[in-house]
């Protein structure tokens, strides 16, 4: 459903400004006129768009794009040879999680790339850790792929807990992976 909008020429009039400003002359304001719409209603036989757009027409607009959004596709018939469907991966259970991250004032996740020893040693710290902290540990663990899920924990860890300030830190630079991990979670 495509809009348009048709302007009749003889709905739009120019005005000459009679009042003075005393921030222009009276000669600017009377060499570029400013455009004046008249409330008549066009006379067109094409459809147009109301001459004042208001908050039910916008509503109205609203609820039909959703309408025609939500209506089923007809699948297209395969032409060639059939193609077998994608094995489903496992869903995510995002309810109940043991753990929860608060994001900033400003509504972003809260991490942070941190460099310490003279920029010889890069972390990447996740702040703002509520719950279960050893989950939050290591399920991050085995998105990142630093632990394996059946193997014993190593000796000096990827990913640590910082029980004293509820921050996690990860060695390396890992924020876009961290970032998709948490926002996979509906963090």
């Amino acid at each position: 459903m495509a809009l348009s909008l048709h302007l009749n020429p003889a709905a739009v009039s120019f005005r000459r400004s009679s009042s003075f400003s005393t921030l222009c002359s009276r000669a600017r304001l009377s060499s570029h006129p400013q455009p004046q719409f008249s409330p008549r209603p066009t006379t067109s036989h094409q459809p147009s768009l109301p001459f004042r757009s208001n908050r039910t027409f916008l509503t109205h607009l609203r609820r039909q794009a959703q309408a025609l959004k939500e209506q089923p596709v007809p699948a297209p018939t395969p032409t060639g040879p059939v193609k077998p469907p994608k094995t489903p991966q496992p869903a995510l259970q995002l309810n109940n999680l043991p753990y929860f991250v608060r994001r900033t004032p400003s509504n972003q996740l809260p991490i942070y790339l941190v460099t310490k020893a003279g920029g010889t040693k890069q972390q990447t710290k996740i702040q703002k850790t509520e719950g279960d902290m050893d989950a939050l540990r290591k399920d991050l663990a085995l998105a990142l792929g630093v632990e394996s899920p059946n193997g014993p924990p190593p000796k000096k860890p990827e990913v640590t807990i910082n029980r004293l300030n509820g921050h996690i830190l990860v060695k390396g630079w890992r924020k876009p992976e961290i970032q998709k991990f948490l926002e996979e979670r509906n963090f």
